[in-house]
């Protein structure tokens, strides 16, 4: 029989165990928040910042919090590598996020496959990479080259030249562009790479204005992409030649002068000027969290609804293991009608996509081209 003594005990003890936090779920972040790549990867984090946030407020999923652990690899294939392993191995966490670079994206998903942890990309990249721990929210060549060059066809700009970084991206948006400009009668005048780092661009800007083109494939993000803009707007071009700069998002309305920017076109998945009810919402609550001016992209969007939707798929998975939650990733959505995003079975998305354009200070929709369904990703070129 136990004395009362030994009850109180037993109470307080039943008290204490009922009270006691569980284990935070922990999801780790390798983004380049240094280097050329950085104003993607800061973004990047401070979406899925927001998205912890406002998880953990609400009581966190199953009463357990969301623990965030990020790293730096300042776009290092081997500090990615370095780093996944540090946070799967010694800090037991449930899922990956990132990189931003296809090199350390392919080095981060070797690490996730045999590791069998989820992994969580949402930058644009060239397609066609298919791992059974990887997810893709990612604009691929279909998302946007595909529906940019008949929109110039059609505005009888129908001459083109490619200008891209020397890496594995940039080559296959070419190849895509290429096969496109084919398809609609265009012409493709030039396709030319760069190293990363150049510091004149002349002989560039020369081969361009000797080609004729009437439309730029600008696939130079990050500081180099800053640098040309500059020195293209100060050249003296005989004629008009429309910019599309890939990936060029509302972080270059502080790095570039209104002037520079002026007219250049952009296709993402995301716009923080559009006028919709969930946009602004987004967009209210990443303001109230990071402050008043500061600048939301769609690396920020993606980065946030791949955390909801990590969330999502935990809480169907019972017991929470790695494989369950990689299991019941497929088939989720957010959102509906002409923003909706579906998670497929080949861990990429069908995306909304908008064309923007830099107009007086500001990145606005020049035209919705819809949600757009790409191939199946695991079925190669197509």
């Amino acid at each position: 029989m136990f004395r009362p003594q030994w009850l109180t005990i037993l109470f307080v003890m039943f008290l204490v165990s009922c009270s006691e936090p569980k284990q935070p779920i922990r999801v780790g972040a390798v983004l380049p928040l240094t280097g050329t790549f950085s104003v993607y990867g800061q973004q990047a984090l401070r979406g899925a910042q927001l998205a912890v946030e406002q998880i953990n407020q609400q009581g966190g999923i199953d009463n357990r919090q969301i623990e965030l652990i990020v790293r730096d690899n300042n776009t290092d294939p081997a500090k990615t590598v370095l780093y996944s392993r540090e946070l799967i191995e010694q800090h037991d966490v449930l899922a990956l996020m990132g990189p931003v670079s296809s090199s350390s994206r392919y080095a981060m998903s070797e690490i996730a496959s045999k590791f069998k942890t989820p992994m969580m990309y949402g930058i644009d990249y060239e397609g066609r990479h298919h791992n059974d721990y990887l997810i893709c929210y990612s604009t691929i060549p279909e998302h946007y080259v595909d529906p940019v060059i008949p929109f110039f066809i059609e505005t009888d700009k129908k001459s083109f030249y490619i200008f891209g970084y020397d890496y594995i991206w940039p080559h296959r948006m070419a190849k895509r562009i290429q096969q496109s400009v084919e398809q609609n009668q265009g012409s493709l005048n030039g396709i030319e790479f760069t190293a990363f780092g150049v510091k004149d661009y002349g002989k560039t800007l020369a081969r361009i204005q000797s080609s004729g083109s009437e439309v730029l494939m600008l696939i130079l993000p990050g500081q180099d992409g800053f640098e040309f803009i500059r020195q293209f707007r100060r050249y003296d071009f005989d004629r008009q030649i429309e910019i599309v700069a890939f990936a060029a998002d509302e972080t270059y309305l502080n790095a570039l002068e209104m002037e520079q920017l002026e007219g250049i076109y952009t296709a993402l998945h995301f716009i923080s000027q559009r006028q919709s009810d969930s946009a602004q919402k987004f967009i209210s609550d990443y303001r109230q969290l990071h402050g008043d001016d500061a600048v939301v992209t769609y690396s920020s969007k993606s980065h946030y609804d791949l955390i909801n939707l990590l969330k999502m798929a935990i809480e169907q998975s019972d017991p929470i293991t790695k494989q369950n939650v990689m299991d019941n990733l497929h088939g989720l959505s957010m959102y509906s009608g002409e923003e909706r995003i579906y998670l497929r079975e080949d861990h990429h998305f069908d995306l909304p996509m908008y064309l923007g354009q830099f107009r007086q200070g500001e990145l606005s929709v020049a035209k919705e081209f819809g949600v757009i369904s790409p191939h199946d990703q695991r079925q190669g070129e197509q």
